[in-house]
């Protein structure tokens, strides 16, 4: 079996040298010709969590995807751009404030929300997932991730960007089947392998580091990465973030153990060193290395929860957003978290607009992270 290729091109900016930078990280892999026949459908994914400001980075950046836009249509591609964004937004709001809504109208390329179109039964793997139908047809998807850390898979990359694909309120409900870590990241990868072909562009020219996957901070990176194999790219940009692999639930299997696949090439210009990232401190993956039976008997020493800062605006999307309905909420006030119900899947933590939600680990989840060394 031919080994997987990972392209790395330089990109400091989202201004002229974007353009440049797409075409040499796309030239490694064999130029976009290798991948676009006229007439091809082809669906453009980039990562639309939620209505934030592309300065925020944590949703991928306008400018990569008018680029790609330009390329594919000149390619003679039949293009659009899809996403389904979290239950707990407003999905016009989504599109303004993203930028998504003004670069696609300017490129004219249809923007679509999963949610209001058509969807696809499909099983893989012992899971069953109702994916829109707009991705299922695609000849190619195009999968533009945003580079960012996150609190239950310490990386979200190629392989999450992909959860998007299921409109609606079923992104929640799985959070709520597959509250373990390693569960969850299992049925991803049953998600992934259903889908069809697809490239990843991993937009890394600035990525959130930090508290992510929305209220971390913006770190530069300076570098575009590119491959056909969703996973293959995932660790790759682990190998340039210094982060380990065994972090990442949806890269291994549930004892923490790299998942085996073929070695992959490196194309391009790869960052030499790991570049500074700072990944959350613990978080979900910790969860998966203790013993369910464990888990169980010592519930209430061993947890991960939200808890709100003097910033909630008690806006309410938290609550929306939780899964297992583990928060209330009286009109005006903070919310109030009912703690057996918790599964710390995070999603509140995601829809925060405010920064006000910090993920708590007790005390033993914190010396047992200490002492597996997953702190760093």
């Amino acid at each position: 079996m031919q080994k997987p290729t990972v392209a790395f091109s330089p990109c400091q900016g989202y201004g002229p040298e974007l353009a440049e930078a797409l075409e040499t990280l796309l030239a490694h892999l064999g130029g976009w010709q290798t991948w676009i026949k006229p007439g091809q459908r082809v669906l453009i994914k980039p990562n639309l969590l939620g209505d934030l400001a592309p300065e925020r980075a944590a949703t991928t950046h306008p400018e990569l995807v008018r680029h790609v836009i330009r390329s594919l249509i000149r390619y003679g591609a039949q293009v659009q751009v899809g996403d389904s964004p979290a239950n707990a937004m407003d999905l016009q709001r989504v599109w303004q404030v993203t930028g998504m809504a003004k670069v696609c109208a300017e490129e004219k390329a249809p923007l679509i929300g999963f949610e209001q179109h058509a969807t696809r039964q499909v099983s893989h793997g012992g899971h069953s997932f109702s994916v829109a139908e707009a991705v299922m047809s695609a000849d190619l998807i195009v999968n533009l991730p945003k580079i960012k850390s996150h609190g239950l898979t310490t990386l979200t990359a190629a392989v999450k960007n992909f959860y998007g694909v299921l409109p609606g309120y079923q992104k929640t409900q799985l959070h709520a089947s597959y509250p373990r870590p390693e569960r969850f990241c299992r049925m991803l990868r049953s998600l992934h392998a259903i889908l069809p072909p697809s490239i990843s562009i991993a937009d890394g020219v600035v990525g959130m580091e930090g508290d992510g996957p929305s209220n971390g901070q913006p770190v530069q990176l300076g570098f575009l990465a590119a491959s056909a194999d969703a996973v293959a790219l995932d660790l790759a940009i682990c190998q340039v973030l210094g982060i380990d692999p065994a972090r990442v639930p949806f890269l291994t299997d549930s004892s923490g153990t790299l998942k085996s696949m073929p070695a992959f090439d490196w194309l391009g210009d790869v960052p030499s060193a790991p570049l500074p990232f700072r990944a959350p401190s613990g978080g979900g993956h910790i969860l998966r290395l203790v013993p369910a039976p464990f888990l169980r008997l010592l519930k209430a020493l061993v947890w991960i929860r939200p808890s709100f800062t003097s910033e909630c605006r008690a806006c309410g999307r938290c609550v929306v957003a939780c899964p297992v309905k583990a928060l209330n909420q009286a009109k005006g006030k903070i919310p109030k978290l009912r703690a057996r119900r918790c599964i710390a899947c995070c999603c509140c933590h995601e829809v925060c607009p405010a920064h006000a939600i910090r993920m708590r680990r007790s005390l033993l989840l914190r010396t047992f992270g200490v002492f597996r060394n997953l702190d760093a």
